[in-house]
């Protein structure tokens, strides 16, 4: 049982890095329109309306993008995808695999 974490404190660990990553007002603030916005333009994707959607998302992302600018910090998906680069390469260095 050394190796195993409980279930929840990777819950507790994304919820401090999120805060710590929005703390700046002007950061919080554009996501709390930036995120439904996107949110509602995936939504408007999936029912066919393609060019609402791409607009919402677009306009979203944007608002999301300049919060993290004011607060000088990446995009959380820009930071994901970069984790997820790291493991890739890490894991094809390995010898044996």
């Amino acid at each position: 049982m050394a190796g195993l974490q409980r279930p929840t404190s990777g819950v507790v660990a994304f919820f401090i890095d999120y805060c710590q990553r929005h703390a700046n007002p002007r950061n919080a603030c554009l996501h709390i329109f930036g995120v439904p916005m996107a949110f509602y333009g995936f939504y408007k994707f999936f029912c066919g309306r393609f060019s609402e959607a791409l607009l919402l998302i677009v306009a979203g992302y944007l608002l999301q993008y300049l919060g993290h600018r004011a607060q000088g910090n990446e995009v959380g998906e820009v930071t994901l995808i970069k984790n997820i680069w790291r493991r890739v390469r890490s894991r094809s260095a390995q010898p044996g695999r």
